[in-house]
């Protein structure tokens, strides 16, 4: 007999002839398998599979049904068990002494899978038997794993709907953090006597590693930074913040700004002072570029430290653009590093001009890059027009030139002409 009946796979006989029901018993248990269950009525047939409450309730796997038999007829009987969704799936072969065709069609549109005449061939119903104990086996295992993989996809959306909720919950989370950052960029909208600026910045994300300020400390002198940390993303942020609250706190008796007599601390000094703080072990192994200076309008001078950030820019009032390459190392990168200070003489006219890489290294394919010279000759373009002009005829001819490709890294830029020199 088949795997599936030794597996134990239990067989109703449904006929009211008792010499029937032992023929088909005898059949069925010379062959092994699971259990036989024996009903003499459409009645107690009900009673084994569940459709009346009984003592007699079983699991029932395949049903042989008689048609001839006194108050419900087997087609009746079938019909019966078709109406209740539980043994949609269940075969019913029909074992009958009735032949005709309108038998057959009868049985079969009343859910029969199968027809078997009497008198019985031992072989050809065991040949029906196995055949719907094999379909049986196979659409239960079928059913077995369409349960299964609904309950995953009901698992996987509901963690889905999780994982969207947290998602949308970080995404207002890093616009609220950008909001915040962006707030901490200086002013437009301040006047600084002797001195016109202006600025821009975009980050790559919501939030990002550039930042940069513009701070009248008075007595004609003003500090100007720019930084880029390392990476991209909260962590960057997080330091880009950070690091902006100690370049920006003027005001305070620990801040790295001021020396104990009030006067503005050496830009080298600063950098000193930021490296001790910020040392790659110390901070997740991050660092950041930046150029940090003091405009002394009165000198005439302008004293920075440029800590491995693109170079500054003086860019004469003819369009000449001096490039200041010299400076250190990133902050945070070795405690060896001692940072060095130069002054530039600015003349009237002139223009200073702090940017970020994300300028020159914007690209529109893997090796085509915006690049130093292209940037370059915009700068000498814009010269006559007002700063804020001319930053915003950069900005837009880098996008431009980027198309529709989304600019890999933060755009930031601070341009600054003292007017009285």
């Amino acid at each position: 007999m088949s795997s599936h009946v030794e597996r134990g796979m239990n067989i109703l006989i449904v006929d009211d002839a008792s010499e029937n029901l032992m023929l088909l018993e005898t059949i069925l248990e010379g062959e092994g398998g699971g259990k036989i269950f024996l009903a003499s009525s459409a009645f107690e047939a009900f009673e084994y599979i569940g459709i009346v409450e009984s003592e007699k309730n079983s699991e029932v796997d395949l049903i042989l049904m008689d048609i001839m038999m006194p108050e419900t007829n087997g087609i009746e009987a079938i019909r019966v068990i078709r109406k209740r969704p539980e043994y949609q799936d269940i075969p019913i072969v029909v074992v009958s002494a009735r032949s005709e065709t309108h038998d057959l069609v009868e049985a079969f549109e009343a859910g029969a899978v199968d027809y078997v005449t009497k008198p019985i061939n031992e072989l050809e119903l065991m040949a029906r038997i196995r055949s719907m104990l094999r379909l049986k086996s196979e659409t239960e295992h079928r059913k077995l794993h369409e349960g299964e993989l609904e309950l995953l996809a009901k698992q996987l959306e509901e963690k889905n709907q999780k994982l969207s909720a947290i998602l949308e919950e970080l995404r207002e989370d890093l616009e609220a953090a950008g909001h915040m950052q962006r707030s901490l960029l200086p002013d437009k909208r301040i006047s600084v006597p002797g001195v016109d600026f202006s600025w821009y910045y975009e980050p790559c994300e919501n939030i990002g590693g550039d930042i940069l300020n513009f701070m009248p400390l008075g007595d004609g002198k003003v500090a100007m930074f720019i930084l880029d940390v390392s990476g991209h993303g909260i962590q960057s942020a997080m330091l880009a913040v950070t690091v902006h609250r100690m370049l920006s706190a003027w005001e305070g008796e620990n801040s790295i700004l001021r020396m104990p007599d009030g006067s503005p601390r050496a830009p080298a000094e600063v950098a000193n002072e930021l490296n001790a703080e910020f040392m790659l072990h110390r901070n997740n192994f991050q660092y950041f570029t930046m150029i940090y200076g003091l405009l002394d309008l009165r000198a005439k001078t302008l004293c920075y430290c440029r800590a491995g950030h693109t170079p500054l820019l003086l860019q004469r009032s003819d369009g000449f653009i001096k490039i200041c390459e010299e400076g250190n190392l990133p902050i945070g990168l070795t405690e060896d590093c001692r940072y060095d200070q130069f002054t530039l003489t600015l003349s009237p006219g002139d223009r200073v001009i702090l940017y970020s890489d994300g300028i020159t290294e914007a690209r529109r394919s893997r090796s085509e890059f915006f690049g130093e010279e292209r940037f370059y000759e915009l700068l000498k373009q814009t010269r006559e027009l007002s700063v804020d002009r001319a930053i915003q005829v950069v900005v837009a001819d880098v996008k431009n030139w980027l198309g529709k490709i989304k600019p890999p890294d933060d755009i930031t830029m601070l341009l600054i002409e003292p007017l009285s020199l």
